[in-house]
């Protein structure tokens, strides 16, 4: 700013000079020459002037427009680092970017009540950030959402790209009424949740991986009964089933009714959309299998975030653990290494079922992040810090810090000059929402090669990051969605009640059906699960979801257009 002052003060200062060098010609004109030449040189000293002043105001730079923006507050901002919407970030921004910003602090967990005050009072900032899907298609429904079509056009350059080389961007931000209401970000398809085995208990009990879900019962048992750790106790849990590991077989059975995702809705062979009931009670059938055999913690419903499990498998107690990119995950990977240093870990395909063979959840590879309030007042600026979030070197300080200070450039890829990156205690984190991945330099960019003297840990972590990649990346292998979770049409509100309520009792009626072995039957449960779903009215949501399909198959944005967005 102090830079853009003293421009300014040589401009006006050059603009000065040149004004009263103008006048002095001027005097001298009119002393040495006749009437008519000095009306000439009035004339033309008219001219100069006017051209002068036409040169000042081509010469003054363009206001600086301010706007405000949301930014997630996680409650973790470390005090020497300043405040969530007052850092070394917040200030390289608006030190760099093409305008004054003013943060507003939203709860990351709380983010919809706050909002809903700030709206409710007019004091929503301009441009909002969420991640939740259903809470922005909530805004545009309440008509608290301006398009973006004629900012983009008048004022987006980088965006405008973007937007050409990536259609999908522009498929999920266009609502009912034909026109644009957000921005977003493509990330590429990349693996979310994996399944991991204890390679080294394969060996010791002369086991191959399981390719099956006949298979993987088999393992898991032989896993929890054969005395894997060789330690002489029958001390050791086959497979976890809480939280994500729950999931994982989920998936496994293409199955879209989790503890978190309640999707059961699947096209058939011959365009249908139908409630699939079968492969619900499929999973549920193998996880009580596994219950009722002692392969699993009995214990596993009450953890609910898998803290349990994770304890389990870091002490060398569990051989099967299905968990969120644990490929980057250096800690859990190195407590594992120090109660068993000959621990040997495996990322392998989910086994096939039934019902085919399906990869567990996929991160979404094109992400809409962020809207713009209806009542902002300078869309202008709005847009062209948008932009500016977008632009490759932006997404690139914010993730990696300063070039010369703290990384340089190989090849094209950022690599860290020196432990100077790891003690930027917070990076840009929850500002990076619009930050793009480059697929065609990501598997580059991510190589093991551009660490110097990489440590084994390391080396191990990049080798299960490259069987995640080569188990779940596959078109013979899909994710079961009819798309991501976060892509799902918006139920009407009255509908989104019926599922809320119902899935919450179906839920529960499939766990009990788990844990009451032959007191309470899984085909029992599948009657009382229907029962629930009819009483609830749940035949109005297939109905709604059976409809949209059959007048948006075509056009909406499915699972097969993700696969299109691969990460190689």
């Amino acid at each position: 700013m102090k830079t853009m002052k003293i421009k300014q003060k040589l401009v006006y200062g050059s603009i000065a000079s040149a004004l009263m060098l103008t006048t002095v010609l001027a005097g001298c004109s009119k002393a040495d020459n006749n009437e008519a030449s000095t009306e000439n040189t009035q004339q033309n000293t008219a001219e100069q002037t006017n051209n002068t002043q036409s040169n000042t105001k081509e010469a003054e730079p363009a206001p600086r427009g301010s706007f405000t923006s949301s930014v997630y507050d996680r409650g973790n901002y470390p005090p020497e680092e300043g405040t969530v919407d007052n850092n070394r970030w917040t200030k390289w921004i608006n030190e760099n970017g093409p305008a004054d910003v003013s943060y507003v602090p939203i709860p990351r967990f709380e983010s919809q009540a706050k909002y809903n005050v700030l709206f409710a009072s007019g004091s929503a900032p301009d441009l909002i950030f969420e991640y939740d899907t259903a809470y922005r298609n909530q805004l545009f429904n309440q008509k608290q959402l301006m398009p973006v079509d004629d900012m983009i056009e008048k004022y987006s350059t980088v965006y405008k790209e973007l937007l050409t080389k990536f259609p999908s961007l522009k498929k999920l931000s266009t609502k009912s009424d034909g026109k644009m209401y957000e921005f977003g970000r493509v990330n590429g398809l990349q693996p979310n949740h994996v399944l991991m085995i204890r390679n080294d208990w394969l060996k010791k009990l002369n086991l191959q991986v399981p390719r099956t879900t006949d298979e993987l019962f088999e393992v898991a048992k032989a896993f929890a009964e054969k005395d894997p750790d060789g330690n002489g106790n029958k001390d050791t849990y086959g497979m976890a089933l809480s939280f994500i590991s729950g999931m994982i077989v989920d998936y496994s059975f293409g199955n879209i009714f989790t503890i978190y995702e309640k999707y059961p809705w699947y096209p058939t062979a011959d365009g249908q959309l139908v409630h699939d009931w079968d492969r619900t009670k499929a999973a549920v059938d193998f996880k009580k299998k596994l219950f009722d055999a002692g392969v699993v913690d009995k214990d596993f419903l009450t953890d609910s975030k898998g803290e349990k499990a994770k304890q389990d498998w870091t002490t060398g107690k569990l051989g099967i653990y299905g968990a969120s990119g644990s490929w980057n995950d250096a800690a859990t990977y190195d407590a594992l290494k120090q109660a068993d240093p000959n621990a040997e870990v495996m990322i392998i395909q989910l086994p096939k079922s039934p019902f085919g063979q399906f990869s567990p959840a996929i991160g979404n590879p094109v992400q809409m992040t962020a809207a713009v309030n209806a009542t902002a007042k300078d869309p202008e600026s709005i847009m062209k810090y948008v932009d500016f979030l977008v632009t490759p070197k932006t997404a690139e300080t914010l993730a990696f810090g300063i070039e010369g200070t703290n990384y340089t450039l190989k090849d094209g890829c950022a690599v860290p000059t020196s432990d100077e990156t790891n003690k930027l205690k917070v990076s840009g984190g929850d500002l990076m929402m619009l930050s793009q991945t480059n697929l065609d330099t990501f598997t580059k960019c991510n190589d093991i090669s551009l660490i110097e003297n990489p440590t084994q840990t390391q080396k191990d972590l990049f080798q299960l990051r490259t069987q995640a990649f080569e188990a779940y990346l596959s078109k013979d292998r899909p994710v079961a969605y009819l798309t991501h979770p976060e892509q799902m049409p918006a139920l009407p509100v009255e509908l989104q009640t019926v599922t809320t309520n119902a899935f919450k009792t179906i839920l529960d009626i499939w766990q009990k059906a788990i844990i009451s072995g032959s007191s309470y039957t899984t085909d029992q449960a599948l009657t009382d699960a229907k029962a629930a779903w009819e009483q609830a009215n749940g035949a109005q949501v297939d109905e709604w979801y059976s409809k949209w399909y059959a007048e948006n198959k075509d056009k909406a944005f499915l699972t097969k257009d993700m696969y299109e967005l691969m990460i190689k």
